[in-house]
């Protein structure tokens, strides 16, 4: 009876302790705009205006390229209106579109953590879009989509 007795309240504290580090998850969409900004950064900086489920700003910097930079691979960061930073690394890859200057940009962004809402965040966020350069600089406008999990983040909200 004892073994019995123990086996369930020892049951009860891991179900106890499932639930409570249970991750929600959180449907991400929106647009970015993002120039391109001077910086000391080896290989370029960005900032950019977020709309949507990650409504705030936006800053990204190349770890890496290409010698053409079609290829190139990021540290991004997300700060919301509301304070909450969600930060991912990435893998950026721009396709030339024929007839033009500008190019197309797939990046897949990995979540790696952040503070506040994100803090020990994890999920994938995928961006699609444009890039155009010239003598001044370059910008990038982008959809994002995705989903960001993590134990602050409430199931269903948007």
């Amino acid at each position: 009876m004892k073994s019995v007795l123990l086996t369930g309240i020892l049951g009860l504290a891991m179900a106890g302790t499932a639930i409570e580090a249970r991750a929600d998850c959180q449907q991400v969409r929106g647009t970015d705009v993002e120039t391109v900004i001077p910086s000391n950064d080896a290989l370029g900086r960005v900032l950019g205006v977020v709309d949507g489920v990650l409504n705030g700003a936006s800053t990204s910097y190349l770890t890496s390229a290409s010698d053409d930079f079609l290829n190139s691979t990021s540290n991004d960061v997300f700060v919301t209106r509301a304070g909450d930073i969600l930060m991912a690394t990435g893998v950026v890859v721009l396709t030339p579109i024929a007839g033009s200057t500008d190019l197309l940009e797939a990046a897949t962004l990995t979540v790696t953590g952040g503070s506040g809402k994100y803090d020990r965040a994890t999920g994938t966020i995928k961006l699609a879009g444009r890039a155009s350069f010239d003598d001044n600089g370059g910008t990038f406008d982008v959809t994002y989509r995705g989903s960001v999990c993590g134990p602050n983040i409430e199931r269903g909200r948007r």
